[in-house]
């Protein structure tokens, strides 16, 4: 008998896991109004304007992110309360207004014309890849701390 409910007991385990797997990871289209409020006023802030072609909803394990497409290849990663994770230009300049001041000077300083084509908030610090393919690397503090290409 014990054995019986170990059994049953795992097998109930191992089927929720099952259906909480298939509802993990699950895409789902939206409109851009239905963004976290945050993602919203970002998007009509630094990228007015622009086209939006898509907006999908990320569902995962680790959370909800959003991933925003415009007509022109540009995308942006937000997390689920709306802040931006990364920005992706696909090979073109982004606007640089709401990226840290130290690091657009930094960057304008040493690789002056190198346009900033994408950026991703990476642990305690940041990703900026340059149009020439460069990428610098910064930490919390917005210290360059080192490149690589």
């Amino acid at each position: 008998l014990y054995s019986m409910k170990r059994i049953l007991a795992f097998t109930l385990a191992l089927l929720s896991f099952a259906v909480i797997s298939l509802h993990a990871g699950s895409d789902r289209i939206i409109q851009l109004n239905q963004l976290p409020k945050a993602a919203q006023l970002f998007v009509t802030k630094y990228f007015a304007g622009r086209t939006v072609s898509l907006v999908k909803e990320d569902r995962e394990f680790s959370g909800t992110t959003y991933d925003l497409t415009f007509s022109d290849g540009t995308e942006i990663e937000f997390d689920a309360r709306g802040g931006w994770k990364e920005v992706d230009g696909k090979h073109t300049a982004i606007p640089t207004a709401f990226i840290p001041a130290l690091i657009t000077k930094t960057l304008q300083a040493s690789h002056a014309g190198d346009a900033i084509v994408q950026i991703e908030r990476k642990g305690r610090g940041y990703k900026v890849e340059l149009s020439s393919g460069i990428e610098a690397y910064f930490n919390a503090r917005l210290q360059l701390v080192r490149y690589d290409d």
